[in-house]
């Protein structure tokens, strides 16, 4: 797609409980959702869109539905009817738009806690649709690679994508500028040494020449769909390997490259890990693989 102007930027639709709002008018009230507000009671999922498509709808609607269920949530409406939403909102904004931009779209169910309690009101959780511009991240990281610097952390429900990152905040204004690093990965507190996930992505290591290994989704990470994506582009290659198990600090040594992945980042390289350097210190031959084979699925959708 081409440039945005700035006036298209300001153009933008989100939908806000039962109404469309202008995305720079979107709020979250206050009085009549302390559950959402004060007791944090609340999920969500960011996706984007690819061709002007949401990007795997089903696998974020699955995730959003599921997160709901674990934390006792009703959603505010059924999944077909709010797919039906999603559909008209993003055709809405590319009309508005004019196909100039592609969209990150976060959906947001807060709240249905009674009052100040912390018990079931038995009605739905409100819904809040923001859509906002995609940003890439500078094209430079691609190249030359990015440094994670490792935080004690594992994330309260962690297969459940909360609106929570005090966690990620803490890391920022610690382990992230000591050691210079782009973003944190978290390290469990429980043993201090098993690797779980970044965050706002998941990380993937090189083992050998042939072999992808990523940690495991037993509950102690979130289950991202673009993790999935590339797990199954992955499985069908016949030259590469990749699989699940769980990885220790001190193994990162024996890995010759790594890399992340996430909605807004897609397949992007790691070359340090706190003072480690992966391999040569440069993205490697099986990362630019894995990059050009994801760029591959998503130019295909």
């Amino acid at each position: 797609m081409t440039t945005p102007p700035e006036e298209n930027r300001n153009k933008l639709l989100s939908y806000q409980r039962d109404k469309f709002v202008r995305t720079e008018e979107l709020t979250l009230p206050f009085v009549d959702d302390v559950g959402g507000t004060i007791r944090g009671y609340r999920i969500f999922t960011a996706c984007k869109t690819v061709k002007g498509k949401i990007f795997r709808p089903d696998d974020h609607l699955d995730r959003l539905f599921y997160s709901a269920s674990a934390l006792f949530m009703q959603p505010p409406m059924p999944r077909a009817a709010l797919k039906g939403l999603l559909n008209y909102l993003i055709e809405k904004n590319l009309e508005l738009t004019e196909h100039t931009m592609e969209f990150l779209v976060d959906i947001i169910f807060s709240g249905g806690l009674s009052g100040n309690t912390m018990m079931q009101s038995g009605k739905g959780a409100h819904l809040y649709v923001a859509v906002r511009e995609l940003e890439a991240p500078p094209a430079e990281l691609y190249e030359t690679g990015v440094s994670l610097a490792t935080y004690p952390h594992q994330r309260m429900c962690a297969d459940v994508k909360l609106l929570n990152y005090v966690g990620a905040v803490l890391a920022h204004q610690t382990v992230v500028p000591l050691k210079g690093a782009y973003e944190v990965l978290y390290v469990s507190p429980g043993d201090m040494k098993t690797i779980l996930e970044g965050s706002t992505f998941t990380v993937f290591f090189v083992q050998g020449p042939h072999t992808v290994v990523t940690p495991p989704l037993n509950g102690q990470i979130l289950d991202s769909v673009t993790r999935r994506v590339v797990m199954e582009v992955l499985s069908k290659q016949d030259d590469l390997a990749v699989k699940e198990a769980s990885i220790d600090l001190n193994m990162i040594g024996t890995f010759s490259e790594a890399f992340l992945v996430s909605t807004t980042r897609n397949v992007l390289p790691v070359t340090k890990v706190d003072d480690i350097v992966m391999g040569t210190g440069v993205p490697g031959p099986v990362t630019r693989h894995v990059m050009k084979l994801f760029q591959n699925y998503l130019d295909s959708y």
